[in-house]
């Protein structure tokens, strides 16, 4: 029993490792001139630009990442350097404008329609239902005076 208790433990503490997810880890700020050096020569997998935010991202083979804000027109001389090592760049994408949404749209005169239709159909069947009656009754009185 405690060796069935002990290997219980022992597997419940494996699967609760196993299931921590490791934290994300964030892209190292460089400045510019080191971040170029490593564009120049290091050992990179990726580049990612952010136009709009004049900032470059690079990851390692090691999976690490730096960041650093890239000067104004430095851009396309950034695009060639990477390009001639063949490494992959991404460029980030703008947030796309969050569309309006159109109105909701409101039945009112749909529920009218529906409900007068329904009052229209219990009247008709009402009126169908007294005719029968009296046609019933009128029978019944000539059967009976027959």
């Amino acid at each position: 029993m405690p060796a069935l208790r002990a290997r219980v433990l022992l597997i419940s503490a494996l699967l609760i490792a196993l299931a921590a997810a490791a934290p994300a880890r964030a892209a190292t700020q460089v400045s510019y001139p080191q971040l170029l050096e490593q564009v120049k020569s290091g050992p990179l997998i990726r580049a990612v630009i952010n136009r709009r935010g004049g900032d470059i991202e690079i990851k390692f083979r090691n999976l690490s990442e730096w960041k650093a804000f890239y000067p104004a027109g430095a851009q396309h001389y950034l695009q060639r350097l990477l390009h001639a090592r063949h490494i992959r760049v991404i460029f980030a994408a703008r947030h796309a404008k969050a569309k309006a949404k159109p109105a909701p749209v409101h039945h009112h005169l749909r529920y009218i329609a529906a409900g007068l239709l329904g009052a229209l159909l219990v009247a008709g069947g009402a009126f169908w239902l007294l005719r029968r009656r009296r046609a019933g009754a009128a029978l019944r009185e000539d059967a009976a005076t027959s």
